[in-house]
């Protein structure tokens, strides 16, 4: 005996049409919010269709998050929907298996998407793993998402890595996006700018008393040696090549070396203060200023907040709030659907950290 397969939008033409016109007064909003629609049997009547192909077009709509059911009360299009009021977050790598990102950067803009997301209204829908493999499932699932228009607007961390197949001209989605990449994304970028930071740094070194400075980071990757020793020279701080030490993000152990080679030098000459730039290597640095019995020492470490700090010593935290980003992200998709303007660049300021 064959086995009749379910009706759905992509396999019935009179379906899909039906479903594309309800979505489009919703998102059109000439279905407002909150409004309650007409009973199964009107919309049979009107379109000339059997009630059940109705039944499936309000389960395809209520699926996706369009409408909502409450019994003898009927179908209403919900208080927040989703082509407004959710937004995807892609992140261009999977997590670990215990769902965290070794990047904390990125761990920070989960932990701030899901406490978003947590405190209701607006919705983050992650999607990870989203790169130049288009035929992954994970891509499969953002395409269905920005097919069925349930996303108000997309906040990429990475357009380099899907800027050859996801073009945002062709999407009709705003998108704001991490790092400039010409031509993309279809509304600007919001920037997280790493100088922002080594100039705060900088000037706090400065403020505390201290002069002696040392850097801990892959600072080179951002050609900011130059502007460093610049800015550190009008402050009055010395910042000699010696005392930039290159850490890879992606090898954080390599501190415990890069701390012996800044404290391998006589006492008058070495640093007062250290500025970290990357938190993963926090761990490393302590236990080699341990091995070492260095105890004062004022560090600014670069936070990825809301992360908790991880440094046992006192240090001061300099970085960005992941959670007013990626707000600030929300508000300008939403001024994008309002005057169908492009934002450019903004910068994010750099904020304290507790």
């Amino acid at each position: 005996m064959r086995t009749r397969r379910p009706r759905t939008a992509a396999s019935d033409p009179g379906l899909r049409d039906i479903l594309e016109e309800l979505r489009t007064s919703i998102v059109d909003n000439r279905l407002r919010a909150g409004v309650r629609l007409p009973s199964v049997r009107d919309l049979a009547q009107r379109y000339g269709v059997a009630a059940n192909t109705i039944h499936r077009c309000l389960q395809e709509l209520t699926a996706a998050g369009f409408l909502s059911t409450h019994g003898r009360h009927g179908t209403r299009v919900v208080d927040f929907p989703p082509h407004r009021h959710r937004f995807g977050l892609v992140l261009p790598r999977l997590p670990a298996d215990d769902g965290t990102y070794p990047e904390r950067h990125w761990q920070a803009k989960v932990a701030a998407a899901l406490a978003i997301t947590t405190a209701g209204g607006r919705q983050i829908e992650l999607f990870h793993g989203i790169n130049s493999h288009p035929e992954l499932t994970h891509h499969v699932h953002l395409l269905a998402a920005i097919t069925q228009r349930r996303l108000a607007g997309l906040i990429i961390l990475d357009e380099s890595l899907i800027a050859d197949w996801l073009v945002p001209a062709r999407l009709q989605i705003p998108i704001v996006g991490v790092t400039p990449v010409p031509g993309t994304p279809s509304i600007g970028n919001l920037l997280l700018e790493p100088g922002m930071f080594m100039e705060q740094a900088l000037d706090a070194v400065a403020a505390h008393g201290v002069r002696r400075t040392a850097v801990l980071g892959d600072v080179s990757v951002h050609r900011l040696i130059p502007a460093m020793q610049a800015h550190a020279g009008v402050l009055g701080l010395e910042l000699p090549q010696r005392s930039i030490q290159t850490v890879p993000n992606q090898c954080p152990e390599w501190a415990v070396h890069a701390v012996a080679g800044l404290f391998d030098r006589p006492a008058v000459e070495q640093p007062e203060a250290l500025i970290l730039t990357d938190e993963m290597s926090i761990p490393a640095v302590e236990s080699a200023l341990d091995g070492l019995g260095i105890g004062a020492l004022f560090q600014v470490h670069l936070a990825n907040l809301p992360l908790p700090r991880v440094a046992r010593r006192p240090a001061l935290r300099l970085g960005w709030d992941h959670r007013r980003y990626l707000l600030r992200a929300m508000e300008l998709i939403d001024a994008w659907h309002e005057t169908r303007r492009p934002i450019g660049h903004e910068v994010m300021a750099v904020e304290h950290g507790l």
